[in-house]
């Protein structure tokens, strides 16, 4: 699903057209979702969409490496035509999981091959066959399925992967919306499941996915679909230096300049920090030192080495969208934006967590 670039002109007749097309209830799920703004309701249908299509690609490597992997562990346990095996269908299978094979094999058809059969088989049923009912089957295969799994990934982590995946698979399938779901977790749980299998399959995958293009294409409102990062950045900060003393930093920072940004050789940004980072940093130094603390002898390299800025501080470029800012900000421990030039990774700006003003 290519994204047009010519804007498309939602005249009232066709948002009817759209509208009955697609239904008032699942359109209506949407238009709750956009405040009733039927522009922006139509945007994040679009949206759910491409969505859902950037997750085919990662949804098919993990349902056909976690199909074959067990196919291949019934094959040396049952034989060739282990879906026909009295000792499998009464011996292994629940009465739930030989109604799935059953209907699998009824629609390969007659005379129809293990691999046939097989591919007919959903990933629910691949996913069924981790449930603590077949522990026995697990005891002393999953290494053999999964040899990259490690204490203390067992058959219950590998289970709870496999069901969050196949939930998720099962609503992009039915066309359901997944744009509130935490897809960058689940997209994290697919290609851990396929790195228990194979690491290198994995690294394939997260390598070629689009998930994380198409994530940066959200629409956050109606009236500002494109808006760009650099709309919000405050321009004024505090350059240091990893040599610059604390002292002089600290007489810098101000109401209209409340943020630091700690460059490096090439004027790129290393980590940034406010009055308060300094405030702990002095505390926790003064702890250690029977109370004394003398900024104008530590810098800014020695505050660095004693609290977390660097991981609290997230860089980007300017010309990102707005909403990808948003939602690298309400991520737990990003306390500050920095935000780049797109040609020289030079700061132009910083949004503070707690000055978000969207």
């Amino acid at each position: 699903m290519a994204e047009s670039q010519v804007p498309y002109p939602y005249l009232p007749a066709q948002v009817d057209a759209i509208r009955a097309s697609l239904s008032e209830p699942r359109f209506g799920a949407y238009l709750s979702k956009g405040g009733n703004d039927t522009g922006y309701a139509l945007a994040l249908y679009l949206y759910n969409a491409r969505l859902a299509k950037a997750f085919l690609y990662p949804l098919h490597v993990v349902e056909v490496t976690l199909r074959n992997a067990i196919d291949g562990l019934l094959v040396s346990r049952y034989g060739q035509t282990w879906p026909h095996e009295a000792a499998l269908r009464d011996g292994l299978l629940t009465d739930a999981g030989r109604a799935t094979l059953d209907k699998a094999i009824g629609r390969a058809g007659a005379g129809a091959s293990r691999g046939q059969i097989v591919a007919e088989l959903t990933f629910d049923f691949w996913s069924h066959l981790l449930r603590p009912e077949y522990h026995a089957l697990w005891r002393t295969a999953l290494n053999i399925v999964f040899p990259h799994a490690r204490p203390p990934v067992g058959r219950h982590e590998v289970q709870g992967l496999a069901r969050s995946i196949n939930r998720f698979r099962n609503r992009v399938a039915h066309h359901e919306p997944i744009l509130d779901q935490n897809v960058g977790d689940l997209q994290a749980k697919i290609v851990e499941l396929i790195a228990l299998r194979c690491p290198e399959t994995a690294a394939w995958t997260r390598h070629h996915t689009t998930i994380g293009q198409v994530l940066r294409t959200r629409p956050r409102n109606g009236r500002g679909h494109g808006e760009l990062l650099s709309s919000k950045l405050a321009p004024e900060f505090v350059p240091a230096t990893l040599a610059s003393s604390l002292e002089d930093v600290m007489r810098a920072l101000d109401r209209g300049r409340p943020v630091a940004i700690c460059l490096d050789d090439d004027g790129r940004p290393v980590a940034a920090f406010s009055a308060l980072d300094i405030t702990r940093y002095i505390l926790a130094d003064a702890d250690r030192n029977a109370g004394l603390f003398a900024p104008a002898e530590r810098t800014v390299a020695d505050m660095l080495a004693g609290i977390d800025a660097p991981a609290r501080t997230a860089v980007m470029q300017e010309d990102e969208p707005l909403a990808l800012a948003v939602d690298t900000l309400r991520r737990p421990r990003v306390d500050i934006l920095v935000g780049v030039g797109a040609g020289d990774g030079r700061p132009t700006g910083t949004i503070m967590r707690a000055h978000r003003r969207y």
